[in-house]
């Protein structure tokens, strides 16, 4: 069941001057810069005394220390998104809404991976965040399902359901949460491209983001895969179709490259090289896709930062907001995290997105 667009016009100059008011309370890079100079019970006071605490008292009862503070971070963005889904009317709430969906497709993964490793119903309901069109009680209803074939019924009627019945025979055969994980990803971006829009320059704008973003993920897999040295037909039943710049004949000639080094090779001659090439030096120096990884979330959020400003009554605006929002409690969760595991402040800021 794919999202039409709805005749009806968007609350565009009521909803982007709320947004507005949000952005202002954005961290600054300064803050992250302070934070790393903190140990952890400093950062875990200053999280408390900050926009976040409402969310750390409410929680304080159950959960202490990172635990604490990471589940606030995740409480105080469903919540926000929520009220921004409140405010926003007409095919704007339709735009934004299906954008917000990428947090079913996450809640999903989680339930399905909770179930296939054993996972209690309390473990699997504290990393949900609940910010997509799915509500916190049927998420629930989910986690109570007691196998993945339930889990999966019990998403008939809404736009995952299909995609993932198609994923259950490949799942029964392999046993794989990839084959489900792969159709949800499939099915969220399929429904951001059928959007039917007027083809305003700003709409625009932001169709050609979520493509830019298909361009990221794909790179990305193509990354992981060619290095594990995956036979090339089974990296193309990964590939997103609907990129900006790479089609799916250009996907192809990648997965084919005979070695994770021609592969890399070949990519010189591809967009967003420069993007990423310094991340793929650093990359070989080391080991990790981590640098890679970065480098591709840091050119598609400086996108989304760029475009939010073009056209200040429109959809652009609002999915900037949500892009740093998102950005901003995932830094913080990267200092937390970060810190309790005894990394260095340089390894953390490299991590960072600032």
């Amino acid at each position: 069941m794919l999202l039409r667009r709805s005749a009806g016009s968007g609350n565009y100059s009521y909803a982007t001057t709320r947004v507005k008011a949000r952005k202002a309370f954005l961290f600054p890079r300064e803050t992250y810069l302070k934070l790393l100079q903190m140990d952890i019970p400093e950062i875990s006071r200053f999280i408390g005394e900050s926009k976040y605490k409402d969310e750390i008292d409410e929680l304080a009862t159950r959960y202490s220390g990172i635990d604490l503070m990471e589940h606030a971070l995740n409480l105080n963005l469903a919540r926000d998104f929520g009220q921004i889904m409140g405010f926003c009317k007409g095919e704007l709430k339709l735009l934004i809404g299906s954008y917000l969906n990428r947090w079913d497709v996450w809640n999903i993964k989680t339930i399905l991976r909770g179930k296939s490793f054993g996972a209690s119903e309390d473990e699997i309901r504290e990393t949900l965040v609940p910010a997509g069109s799915i509500d916190l009680q049927k998420l629930n209803d989910l986690i109570h399902k007691s196998a993945i074939a339930d889990v999966v019924e019990g998403l008939a009627g809404t736009m995952f359901y299909k995609p993932l019945m198609e994923a259950m025979d490949e799942y029964n055969k392999t046993h794989l949460l990839s084959a489900f994980e792969n159709a949800l990803d499939k099915a969220y971006y399929e429904n951001l491209l059928s959007l039917e829009i007027p083809g305003t320059k700003a709409d625009e704008l932001f169709i050609n983001f979520i493509r830019l973003e298909i361009d990221f993920v794909n790179l990305r897999t193509l990354f992981r895969l060619k290095r594990e040295n995956v036979e090339h037909e089974k990296i193309m039943a990964f590939m997103i179709p609907g990129g900006s710049k790479f089609n799916i004949d250009g996907l192809r000639k990648l997965a084919q490259a005979p070695s994770y080094a021609e592969f890399l090779s070949m990519l010189k001659e591809y967009p967003y090289w420069d993007e990423i090439s310094g991340a793929v030096q650093k990359s070989q120096e080391t080991g990790s896709l981590n640098p890679v990884e970065i480098a591709l979330r840091k050119a598609l959020i400086a996108h989304g930062e760029r475009i939010s400003h073009l056209y200040p009554l429109s959809v652009t605006p609002i999915l900037g907001y949500i892009v740093r929002k998102n950005t901003e409690v995932n830094n913080l969760r990267i200092i937390a995290r970060g810190k309790e595991s005894g990394l260095s402040d340089e390894v953390i800021k490299s991590q960072l997105v600032i």
